[in-house]
């Protein structure tokens, strides 16, 4: 028997103990209690009148807590965190899961772990601190050796001007069950009142500046490219200006702005407007050149597929792994890569639910199934005209949501061992490449350029793109379980 069996497995502290815990209303009123949340919000929990309950299957804490289970957060002990364990079901699967994987655990048991505890939390109704998270994940690793803090809980920061609010699945978990419970009342939010008016600021460029726009829009592209190249890294900050201006809402304004884009060489003008924006930053470091960052993207996905390739339980997704397979055998490198980018959203799983306003001005909520999140991302057609009615179909779907149809990559072949061309939709612009490789980097580069945000119903797999492979961080970036979960074990 190994040190994580005999300490955690099979404690021989258990013995059983009788505990009462009431709840009582006040003059036939609820009682209410207090909370905040890591959000800053304030919510006052109902709690309904209930007569004194005992429970017989409780042992006394080796520290002699009167009241095992119900003191705060700040009180529970390793002991704590034993005994939910030994005394759900749930509790039981993460123990024999832990004990299959030599003390680490598989994300299912990550996820039901956090949210026995999150549940045992709310029903003490604590406060969703930081200070509880910090001690919950301290705890969960002294419980479980291998498991590292940062999957469970990352505290908030503060960068510069912008605040990076506190990540983890303990803080998703405790999220969605106050959400949950404020739907339905349980919960009542109180918002705090912040009314910050940002100062609008006026930027004047020069004449020659202007006069360089100019000529892009009316002779670029038919002008030698080298001039156009020229002409277009001297009014960066122009159109720099121009993007992040809250009055340019859509990507068709820039477009319309700027219709050099619209050429075949479009794609490289927003790879070097990239190259413009991080060249002297300590945020991102570039490739050296194209081989490196080939094989960047190959030690990337081959650790993506070893950390990841058990959780893929999709049927579609199971015939692309064995596809790719056979693909790497053979040396395909075109359709390994090309797959590799099919299977990207269901190695990393956005699970989100959308909310938009629709072009009627109602409300609409949308939880795309994995296929859709996947699509998302990327998408394979066996010709053209599967694209165009592909695109047709988004256009009509996302209008209905009250969405926006986002950059995406679409693999065109006669089967995934055959695969033709790359594309990417940028505004309606298709950009067709050779290398599916590249038409990855372009179209991350599209989103930073154009200052869009990555859709909602692929986030995950984005932003895991953004700060593994292309070695990026910015303030901006929201974490999710599956994020802070991934990252944590590409790191590792």
């Amino acid at each position: 028997m190994d040190f994580f069996q005999e300490k955690f497995l099979y404690p021989d502290s258990f013995t059983p103990q009788t505990t009462a815990v009431t709840q009582q209303s006040v003059g036939g009123h609820f009682e209410g209690t207090e909370v905040q949340d890591i959000s800053n919000n304030h919510y006052t929990i109902l709690s309904t009148p209930t007569t004194s309950t005992s429970t017989s299957k409780e042992r006394p804490s080796p520290l002699g807590h009167k009241k095992y289970g119900y003191y705060k957060p700040m009180e529970w002990t390793i002991e704590t965190i034993l005994d939910l364990i030994h005394t759900t079901n749930d509790g039981r699967y993460i123990l024999a899961d832990a004990e299959r994987n030599d003390g680490s655990l598989s994300d299912d048991s990550q996820n039901l772990l956090t949210q026995l505890l999150i549940n045992h939390l709310f029903q003490d109704n604590s406060k969703g601190t930081d200070l509880f998270f910090r001690k919950i994940s301290n705890l969960i690793v002294e419980v479980f050796p291998k498991e590292q803090k940062s999957i469970y809980f990352i505290p908030a920061k503060t960068e510069g001007a912008h605040q990076a609010h506190a990540k983890g699945k303990l803080i998703e978990r405790w999220k969605n069950v106050a959400r949950r419970l404020r739907s339905v009342g349980v919960l009542t939010k109180v918002a705090k009142n912040c009314n910050i008016l940002a100062p609008e600021q006026t930027i004047s460029f020069s004449e020659d500046i202007l006069a360089a726009k100019q000529w892009l829009a009316n002779d670029g592209l038919t002008a030698n490219f080298e001039v156009v190249l020229s002409k277009w890294q001297y009014t960066s900050e122009l159109r720099k200006n121009e993007i992040l201006n809250p009055n340019s809402q859509c990507l068709s304004d820039i477009f319309e702005s700027w219709p050099v884009l619209q050429g075949p060489r479009g794609f490289e003008l927003i790879i070097k407007d990239f190259e413009l924006c991080y060249l002297n930053t300590s945020s991102h470091e570039p490739f050296k050149d194209w081989n490196c960052f080939l094989n960047s993207w190959d030690i990337f996905t081959a650790k993506l597929l070893k950390l990841r390739r058990s959780s893929i339980k999709d049927k579609y997704a199971r015939n692309l792994l064995s596809v790719l397979d056979l693909a790497e055998l053979n040396g395909n490198v075109k359709t390994t890569n090309a797959l590799k980018l099919l299977l990207l959203p269901y190695l990393i799983p956005t699970k989100t639910l959308i909310c938009n306003i629709t072009p009627n001005g109602k409300n609409k909520s949308w939880k795309p199934s994995l296929l859709e999140s996947a699509s998302a991302f990327s998408y394979f057609c066996t010709n053209l005209i599967g694209l165009q009615e592909d695109i047709e179909k988004r256009r009509l779907k996302y209008s209905q949501q009250g969405a926006t149809i986002q950059p995406y990559i679409t693999i065109v072949g006669k089967d995934y061992n055959s695969i033709d061309t790359c594309y990417i939709r940028v505004n309606q612009k298709l950009w067709s490449f050779d290398c599916p490789v590249k038409a990855l980097e372009v179209c991350f580069k599209s989103y930073f350029v154009f200052n869009c945000s990555y859709p909602k119903e692929c986030y995950d797999p984005w932003i895991v793109i953004q700060q593994e492979l292309f070695k990026l961080v910015t303030v901006y970036d929201r974490s999710t379980a599956t994020t802070t979960s991934v990252i944590s074990k590409l790191q590792s």
